[in-house]
């Protein structure tokens, strides 16, 4: 369960396909779990909330990374698979390795665009974002796993190479996963501990840390 349980009228019911979309994450530095950059760390212009652990969604809180979501529901992947390059605390081989972190599952959508344009109208001299310009912004909602740094799923090149894709596992990588490529992603994350509550514990730290440098 969520910590924050919202309002589900108006989502509707989602039937996608057995299909995996990989989406990066931005993570965290200054934690021991590969939890999103909630400080803006990585210096890209946003404190991200998202994907959001505390309510079980992406793209209901915030106006981010619109057009990857919405392509990933058009598509109709079912899964929505989260991977990051972590450099946070841990020490370990891992770091600055490809890693599959967590994943949602897609059970309920929403065009949340009026949400989106409410929260913008009432804060003015706040830039216009991006998913202004754009028809619809899909909120996605379900259920969510996700594993500690050293359990998470190692995407190398020659892996990707093996399964067919081209490319190299980085943040540009786009790449959807079926069948028994899902399955492996899927089983190998399921068998690992759920870490959800510590990645919700770690970012209400963040967060009053963030309140603290803000005042």
């Amino acid at each position: 369960m969520p910590k924050v349980q919202i309002n589900l009228e108006g989502w509707q019911d989602y039937r996608g396909n057995f299909a995996g979309s990989l989406l990066y994450v931005e993570t965290s530095k200054e934690s021991g779990v590969p939890v999103r950059d909630q400080l803006n760390e990585n210096e890209k212009g946003l404190y991200l909330y998202e994907p959001n652990y505390e309510t079980s969604t992406y793209g209901f809180m915030s106006c981010y990374n619109v057009k990857n979501i919405n392509a990933i529901v058009k598509a109709k992947s079912r899964y929505i698979l989260f991977g990051t390059r972590y450099e946070g605390l841990s020490e370990s081989e891992l770091k600055n390795k490809y890693l599959i972190h967590g994943y949602m599952r897609i059970d309920k959508i929403r065009d949340v665009r009026t949400r989106h344009m409410q929260k913008y109208m009432a804060n003015p001299g706040l830039e216009e974002p991006e998913c202004m310009q754009l028809e619809k912004n899909i909120a996605v909602y379900g259920p969510m796993h996700f594993v500690s740094f050293a359990d998470s799923f190692i995407l190398t090149d020659e892996l990707l190479k093996e399964w067919g894709f081209k490319g190299h596992a980085s943040r540009q990588l786009k790449s959807v996963f079926k069948d028994d490529r899902l399955k492996m992603i899927l089983d190998h994350l399921d068998s690992k501990q759920q870490m959800i509550d510590e990645y919700i514990d770690t970012v209400d730290e963040l967060k009053e840390a963030l309140a603290e440098m803000q005042e």
